[in-house]
């Protein structure tokens, strides 16, 4: 037997189905019968999805799918967007920016340059709390300030490259 057992989901459509009694012929035109709106859709595990739009004005999109209780939410959708995203990754590495947020807590926001080697910080202080201890506020800050850019590599790389810069002159 050549045939083959294929099971055919029933699908229900709106429309409008129309008997003409002359030819006994029954016809039916669907209604909102459309092209699909997705194109080029591709899935990953876990339940992320890829497609462009179609249309006038055409988009990527994708959505990333974890459940509530994933013991790392943050693990399960990059791994999905890095399955979703590896055929559009440029050729070249993308170039960092030459200024660059290297803390950002408490108040206090340092931004490092790397072509001039200079370090910018700021800080805001809510007076309507530290009223009487703002000069403890302050040194707080310069203190975190002090304790996390030792921990940042971009700081440290920009440090070593001007030491090195120095010793040869």
């Amino acid at each position: 037997m050549d045939t083959l057992d294929k099971k055919t989901k029933k699908v229900r459509t709106r429309g409008v189905g129309t008997f003409d009694p002359a030819t006994n012929e029954f016809d039916f035109s669907p209604f909102n019968d459309a092209p699909s709106t997705q194109a080029n859709v591709k899935t990953c595990a876990g339940g992320g999805k890829r497609w462009t739009t179609t249309g006038a004005d055409p988009s990527r999109m994708i959505t990333l799918k974890c459940k509530e209780s994933a013991a790392d939410p943050y693990a399960v959708l990059s791994k999905q967007f890095a399955a979703l995203t590896k055929d559009l990754r440029p050729k070249k590495p993308v170039e960092q920016p030459t200024e660059q947020r290297v803390v950002a807590e408490g108040g206090l926001q340092c931004w490092l340059n790397t072509e001039t080697g200079e370090l910018a910080f700021s800080g805001s202080i809510d007076l309507t709390k530290h009223t009487r201890d703002w000069a403890a506020e302050v040194l707080r800050q310069v203190q975190l300030m002090v304790r996390r850019l030792p921990a940042n590599e971009r700081f440290n790389t920009v440090i070593k490259t001007i030491k090195k810069e120095q010793t040869h002159v």
